[in-house]
């Protein structure tokens, strides 16, 4: 071939040539142009037999109805089967007098769609970005307290009541990690769903020394884990968006990092964890699993037996006691290990150094909780339907601008007032004889008013409607679930005597007329004399 090459590849040369091979003319100009393009033996060979690869021999209009059907029909959220596409395709053939595609020609053209389109049409967007969608390298942070990670989860058990040990719900509970570590840093469980306050909590938990919490819960085990976070990484939830939340790390430099919406990899570490947690948690009494499948013909209700008392100092134990001295897959040491060498050194490397305390744990709490704002006025400053009063006001009655508020859903019995310098100032109930109140049972008394068709309502309906709700609750023994509900809220103390983060109201007199004398001697207390001081609100 390079010899017909060199000689210029004349007419003469080309037949010549052709007739010595044994092939047609046009043929061996056929091979000349193959050689030149690439003059290699490997040109010259035969080709495969048989038609090119994506030759299809189906009339055209039967090629338009696979084409349109797979669009309009097998790339949608039900999920049709390939058997389903190949019945409309038949039946749409034979509606319009066209031969009928057969199964496996059906079949070929599936195979050969776009792995990313049929995700998408058939399993959403999100679907199709998380399984193609690049990952990025992940968080690094290079010691502990960089980074910290919270989220939520509702618990896969069921939870009884304390008096009754009947069951309620499945308690949430909100989760922190150190992600340099994967240490637990703090938790908050709850009744309530996810809220500022549940957040609040849980960073309370997070940044104040364990020891007297586990104490006052007379738990034995050690988490020596504490400090000031410096970065939080959060999803878009509305309560990660308060603005409570913002002004707290704002006032102790804690930055905030959101996800890339729809995005769920980035919060892997805080989802794996919780993961763990939830799979620990199948093995108590009253869980209701995670899957329907594992779950079977279980009735959590019927084994339930566990408080969110009992529950909560379980997962103390699961945490400090097993999961802070396991070995960790990705970091090969215990995650405690791994905290107290980013704390300490090892020789190596030189450690971050004791972490930044908090020195005043009430400020602490007040500064992450809800916001709302308030002008200062003769009678003091209304919030939820109720005045507060205290001497210091008098020095902003009549100022224009709007104060802040803060309140701890949990009691309402006092706010605390921000002032120009900065700061926080206890107001207490003007009508100091009401109890105590929560949030929560502020606005199921609101409502029942409401259900009622009270137009006005006041402080004082309010607190009659309140003290109604406890006293049913209380007497009823064998009462609903939600009445059970409610007095388990009611009942449940928060005992973070370590963190003083707010002082215990001051219990309200005893009226002479309101307290009367039993037969043993003993004095007989209002319903709402003998609530706890403080109570439970996410």
């Amino acid at each position: 071939m390079q010899a017909l090459l060199a000689s210029g590849a004349g007419r003469p040369n080309v037949i010549a040539a052709a007739e010595e091979l044994g092939i047609s003319t046009a043929m061996m100009y056929r091979l000349l142009a193959r050689f030149r393009k690439d003059p290699s033996p490997n040109a010259l060979l035969p080709g495969p037999g048989g038609r090119r690869t994506g030759t299809r021999l189906l009339h055209p209009e039967t090629e338009c109805i696979i084409q349109h059907l797979v669009k309009t029909y097998y790339l949608k959220r039900e999920q049709p089967r390939i058997m389903d596409l190949y019945r409309q395709v038949a039946a749409e053939c034979r509606r319009n007098g066209l031969p009928r595609a057969s199964y496996k020609a059906i079949w070929l053209r599936v195979s050969q769609l776009d792995p990313v389109s049929v995700v998408r049409g058939r399993e959403g967007e999100r679907a199709a970005r998380e399984k193609f969608a690049p990952v990025s390298t992940g968080l690094r942070p290079k010691a502990p307290l960089e980074l910290f990670q919270i989220d939520h989860t509702l618990v896969d058990v069921i939870v009884v009541d304390s008096a009754t040990r009947t069951p309620i719900q499945r308690p949430w509970l909100t989760l922190a990690i150190d992600v340099y570590s994967r240490c637990v840093v703090g938790f908050y469980l709850s009744l309530e769903p996810p809220s500022a306050t549940s957040v609040a909590m849980c960073i309370l938990h997070a940044a104040l020394p364990k020891a007297p919490w586990l104490e006052a819960r007379k738990i034995d085990e050690t988490w020596p884990i504490q400090g000031i976070m410096k970065r939080l990484h959060l999803d878009n939830a509305k309560e990660f968006r308060s603005e409570a939340l913002r002004r707290g790390c704002e006032q102790y430099g804690i930055e905030i990092d959101y996800r890339p919406v729809r995005t769920p990899h980035y919060g892997g570490h805080i989802e794996r964890l919780i993961g763990t947690m939830m799979g620990q948690v199948h093995l108590l009494p009253g869980t209701t699993f995670s899957d329907v499948r594992a779950k079977g013909n279980l009735d959590p209700e019927k084994t339930a037996a566990m408080t969110i008392d009992e529950v909560e100092r379980w997962l103390v134990h699961a945490i400090a006691g097993v999961y802070h001295r396991d070995n960790h897959g990705s970091l090969n040491v215990p995650p405690i290990v791994a905290w107290q060498r980013g704390i300490a050194g090892d020789g190596k490397t030189a450690g971050a150094g004791q972490p930044v305390a908090v020195t005043d744990p009430r400020r602490f709490l007040i500064d992450f909780l809800p916001i709302e704002r308030r002008k200062v006025r003769r009678e003091g400053v209304s919030l939820h339907l109720i005045y507060y009063w205290s001497d210091v006001l008098a020095s902003w009655i009549g100022e224009r601008e709007k104060m802040i508020v803060r309140y701890d859903p949990r009691d309402l019995s006092r706010v605390y007032l921000l002032a120009p310098d900065g700061q926080y100032y206890d107001l207490s109930y003007r009508d100091v004889g009401q109890p105590p109140i929560s949030l929560w049972e502020h606005r199921l008394a609101r409502k029942q008013l409401l259900a009622e068709g009270r137009k006005h309502i006041d402080a004082a309906a309010i607190f009659r409607a309140i003290d109604q709700m406890r006293s049913i609750a209380d007497e009823a023994i064998n009462a609903t679930k939600v009445q059970r509900r409610q007095r388990e809220r009611r009942q449940r103390a928060h005992i973070d005597d370590q963190t003083h983060s707010k002082p215990a109201p001051s219990p309200p007199p005893v009226v002479a007329a309101e307290a009367t004398a039993t037969t043993d001697g003993e004095k007989k207390l209002q319903p709402w004399q003998r609530m706890l001081k403080v109570e439970e609100w996410t």
